[in-house]
């Protein structure tokens, strides 16, 4: 085929299939909202935090949101097209996720990928893998996050082959316009020297000046990192990170030290026995590498990285070995700040390895060229070509469950349009999921949004939320003990109750 050659991608042929890719991120967005349309949670928040903006109160959208840049980009859209807050977000998600479709590819072409054959490749990777599709449909300031990211990693590309100043500024840029949507952007942004230096093709210079710049690196991570822990859940100011940088690094490793502490009591208390105790911080290394681990994969999927892991065992790389050390410095400062997290939280939310999942896909297209390739079917093994055709199945599996995000929150979204006409009253609703809320129209209530039942359930027993006159519980199919504590405190007989396709269920009850 004319359109698999190895011959290089002219501008037209580029032209073409980015055209073509970007049209199919615009349909994938169209059709993951038709079969998803219940906004996530932190929709909810962006739009309240979007509402506050508009109103004035600066503080109470810092108060809602930490990081309230992608909601006021939502308030500026909806505003000049006229449209809600929620449309708003999701328009720009999808506008997002397309942008980053494209630049996928571009990145790959900057990274050596320059022949028609691994263009159309990076075009299949970028329109398939479910890392590019499956959360077209919320509303999420990831989406914005991936893209300045990949503008930065495609300006350090090619950097490598013309290190002009322009490039330089342009990967600042991007990676300060990336630090608005999240964290992770302001400690790629303070590390930009260090990745400059990646892009240089000699690897001379004084083992000091690499020293310096690392050890430079890795303080300003520190001090970010402090910022990041301190500011949102301890009421620091997050100006401190700039006045007193270090006492803002003390703070946060002494908070680190004392959640160690914790975690390390309750592994020895519920895990380990009496004569187990100093196996307590294996158990806890254990775990986070687990952790990090299952959510890489996650988000990657088990086929996809196997086919990558595969390329480099082959002796797969890009065509420059500055190219291979930029790689391996993004995928290493990626697995840094997740590794953190992973530490304090001891958990990981499934999105958040996605920008370490795409920059782990720039090498598929490369190993899908080597696999093609050297793999003659006429020669494998019967267990061999079962091997093959079960990988591929497996893998276009993972594809289309990217696009068969169909809604399982039905339930949520009726239970909150019936109670909008029931609770019109400032106070009048006492829920334990946001999206009820927001449907009810009771969103900025935020005092009687309280996503522990129990507390709910407490809190109605002393007396709190007097003006409420309506509370709608959702439980999963999965919580049958929470569900016995609803009805024996609530009673047998709810005002209306609603079944989702998922086995979950919204519980609606007048105020007892």
């Amino acid at each position: 085929m004319k359109l698999l050659t190895d011959q290089p991608a002219d501008k037209r042929f580029v032209t073409s299939v980015l055209a073509l890719c970007a049209l199919s991120g615009v349909l994938t967005s169209a059709w993951c909202l038709y079969i998803d349309d219940v906004i996530n949670n932190d929709g909810v928040i962006y739009v309240r935090s979007a509402e506050l903006l508009a109103s004035g109160d600066w503080a109470g959208a810092f108060a809602s949101h930490h990081w309230p840049f992608f909601s006021l980009l939502m308030l500026l859209l909806g505003k000049l097209l006229g449209i809600s807050y929620q449309w708003a977000g999701q328009l720009l998600n999808a506008g997002f996720f397309t942008a980053s479709s494209v630049l996928f590819v571009l990145v790959v072409r900057a990274f050596g990928g320059t022949s028609q054959r691994l263009t159309v490749f990076a075009v299949l990777v970028a329109v398939m893998h479910p890392a590019f599709n499956e959360y077209r449909a919320f509303i999420i300031r990831d989406a914005g996050y991936l893209t300045f990211y990949l503008v930065a990693a495609l300006y350090l590309a090619r950097c490598v082959n013309e290190p002009s100043l322009r490039y330089r500024l342009l990967v600042a840029a991007a990676f300060a316009i990336a630090s608005l949507f999240r964290i992770e952007g302001v400690v790629f942004l303070l590390s930009t020297p260090l990745l400059l230096s990646f892009t240089r093709r000699a690897t001379g210079g004084s083992p000091w000046f690499w020293l310096l710049l690392l050890a430079a690196s890795a303080g300003l991570l520190a001090i970010v990192l402090g910022w990041w822990l301190l500011a949102p859940n301890a009421g620091v100011d997050p100006l401190a990170a700039f006045s007193a940088p270090l006492d803002v690094v003390a703070s946060a490793w002494q908070q680190i030290s004392a959640t160690f502490a914790h975690k390390i009591t309750v592994l020895r208390q519920e895990f380990l026995g009496q004569y187990a105790n100093e196996y307590a911080w294996v158990l806890f290394i254990f775990s986070v590498l687990m952790i990090l681990v299952s959510a890489v994969f996650s988000q990657l999927t088990v086929p996809w990285g196997l086919l990558s892991f595969a390329g480099l065992w082959s002796g797969i790389r890009f065509p420059h070995k500055a190219l291979n050390r930029l790689w391996a410095a993004l995928l290493g400062m990626h697995l840094m700040i997740l590794l953190v997290f992973a530490i304090v939280k001891l958990f990981l939310v499934a999105r958040y390895p996605l920008v370490l999942s795409v920059t782990v896909l720039l090498i598929v297209p490369f190993a899908l060229e080597w696999v093609l390739g050297a793999i003659r079917w006429h020669r494998l093994k019967t267990a061999a070509r079962v091997l093959a055709v079960l990988l591929l199945l497996w893998g276009v599996g993972e594809c289309v469950s990217g696009l068969d995000n169909v809604t399982r929150a039905r339930a949520i979204k009726d239970s909150g349009l019936w109670l909008a006409s029931h609770t019109t009253e400032i106070g009048s609703l006492v829920s334990n999921d946001w999206r009820i809320a927001y449907y009810a129209g009771r969103h900025n209530d935020s005092n009687l949004i309280v996503e522990d039942v129990g507390k709910i359930l407490h809190g109605l027993r002393k007396g709190r939320w007097p003006d409420a006159a309506y509370v709608a519980l959702r439980l999963s199919r999965s919580a049958t003990k929470t569900e016995a504590w609803v009805l024996d405190a609530l009673g047998n007989a709810p005002e209306k109750v609603f079944e989702g396709d998922s086995g979950d269920r919204v519980l609606v009850y007048i105020r007892p």
